[in-house]
């Protein structure tokens, strides 16, 4: 007797931790640099080089890459950028790693303050994130049929079958995508002298499997602040850029459930000349780094238990994890602040720019549904037409608390979940002189997957029935049917077929209730 076996790919978390590490460094401002008056804008970006393991740790290596603009202490108010990096490594205990096992770390920026110490020196304060995990790849066999040629031994046995559904691994695999795009000042704009300030963000990204490849489209969003060649007066410009492209995938095909996680890597951007000489387009060049799962859902007939009818069985069982997608959730959220700038602060003539980063505090699944809360920090850069042609800043938090449905979720069987929540528009209007009003949409998208125990059949070791244990077998026997048992119980207590025992009582269905007499002939 030979078991049918099917081989599956699938895969679990074998280990995942979470640590947030406070990052502060005082930095000087060079002596090409003026005096620093007030802080108006920054960002950071946290930037992972290196990762290494050991037994049971890892050690992270990286880097918090800052980027402010700032006030100088001249009569004007000209405008100043400086930017630069704070490094960090990091020893993080993970359960059950080994050398070779292959670590993914999420990162995320918690908070970042400036603080100006004097005109010469700056304070940064921040807490990132660092969320390590290895997903273990795991190779499983189910046994979809009993094989015997000669026929004999399967009048011995008594075996059912059931559907087992899950999502089979396709592909996994680490990949980088390279972009390389050029945009031009609009035409009317002065030439760019001095780069103050050249920020980039992905603003939107998707991920559709295709033939044997990903493709990939979003758009990116450019704000510089500069100088003007001629008159060196402040000016701006943002816009969005849209990209695409592609990276290979052996074995993908349409249809096929997507779940990508990526972090950006290098990035650049450079002003050039353009070919009358001057300086009007604005080069990117951005690696997009990419960790891609692409599953398939699967349903397939396997094995689920042997008895036998005149013979011994012995059957290896072992229970096995497999892992399932739950529900998935794709919505998006409108939400609305205004903002009233300070009596102090200078009144608005232009919004320049706007930028708003989520925090989530709160991600819970309870009682059919998912409850996030948080709450968005918003700066938005304005123009005034008092005191100089400066820019100003306006900083405000959007709390916010949303609770979506999820039917038919059982929170306890939840064994991972892939969450993204992004703000891919938003627009900032003046209601007026001294108040604005934004305007958002977050998209929120959500992946649950269950790791649901099954019982599986690994072999199967059939002997001749024990002369004695025939013996002790009654002739026939009513049974009484007792709460919670099935034909494929009593048919194995007493050697008997569930054929047998459904023939012999007139039984069309395999339901019984509890109370039943059923006859049993040996």
């Amino acid at each position: 007797m030979e078991l049918m076996k099917k081989n599956i790919h699938t895969e679990r978390i074998k280990s995942k931790a979470l640590l947030q590490v406070p990052l502060e460094t005082d930095i000087n401002v060079s002596d090409a640099k003026p005096d620093v008056a007030k802080v108006i804008y920054d960002c950071g970006k946290i930037k992972v080089d290196e990762i290494k393991t050991g037994m049971n740790k890892i050690w992270v290596k990286g880097r918090l890459c800052y980027q402010f603009l700032y006030q100088t202490e001249s009569e004007d108010r000209a405008l100043a950028g400086m930017e630069g990096d704070i490094p960090f490594m990091e020893e993080i205990y993970l359960d059950k790693l080994e050398g070779q096992d292959r670590v993914i770390c999420k990162t995320s920026l918690d908070d970042m303050r400036v603080h100006i110490i004097n005109s010469r020196k700056l304070s940064i304060q921040a807490v990132i994130s660092l969320e390590p995990r290895v997903e273990e790849s795991i190779a499983e066999e189910l046994c979809v049929e009993l094989d015997n040629s000669g026929g004999a031994d399967l009048e011995k046995l008594e075996y059912r079958k059931k559907s087992l559904d899950f999502l089979e691994t396709i592909v996994k695999k680490r990949d980088l995508l390279r972009i390389h795009e050029e945009t031009r000042l609009p035409a009317g704009m002065p030439d760019i002298g001095t780069a103050l300030w050249k920020n980039i963000q992905i603003s939107s990204i998707s991920f559709r499997p295709m033939d044997e490849k990903l493709g990939i489209t979003g758009e990116i969003s450019l704000f510089i602040v500069y100088r003007e060649d001629a008159s060196g007066r402040i000016n701006w410009y943002e816009t969005m850029i849209p990209f695409n492209g592609s990276v290979e995938c052996q074995n993908s095909r349409e249809g096929m459930i997507v779940d990508v996680t990526y972090e950006t890597g290098h990035e650049e951007i450079t002003v050039k000349e353009d070919s009358d000489g001057e300086f009007r387009l604005i080069g990117i060049e951005m690696t997009i780094e990419l960790e891609i799962k692409l599953y398939e859902k699967e349903s397939t007939s396997i094995v689920a238990d042997v008895y036998g009818v005149s013979c011994e069985v012995q059957a290896g069982i072992d229970s096995k994890q497999f892992r399932s997608l739950c529900t998935e959730l794709n919505t998006e959220e409108k939400l609305t602040r205004s903002i009233k700038i300070e009596d102090a602060d200078p009144k608005i003539l232009q919004v320049c720019h706007s930028d708003a980063r989520v925090k989530l505090e709160e991600t819970a699944f309870r009682e059919g549904m998912l409850r996030l809360a948080g709450e968005i920090e918003l700066q938005v850069l304005y123009a005034s037409n008092e005191s100089g042609a400066g820019l100003y800043p306006v900083r405000s938090i959007v709390p916010f608390e949303i609770a979506k449905e999820l039917p038919g979720v059982d929170e306890r069987q939840i064994d991972q979940y892939s969450l993204s929540v992004q703000i891919p528009q938003q627009t900032v209007s003046i209601k007026d002189s001294s108040q604005l009003e934004w305007r958002g949409t977050m998209s929120i998208e959500l992946r649950l997957y269950s790791a649901n125990s099954e019982d599986i059949l690994t072999d199967l070791n059939i002997t001749p029935l024990d002369a004695e244990v025939l013996e002790k077998l009654p002739g026939f026997a009513i049974y009484y049917v007792k709460p919670g048992d099935s034909l494929w119980q009593i048919g194995k207590k007493y050697y008997v077929s569930v054929g047998r025992i459904k023939e012999m009582n007139n039984l069309t269905e395999d339901e019984i209730k509890a109370g039943d007499k059923l006859l049993i002939v040996k």
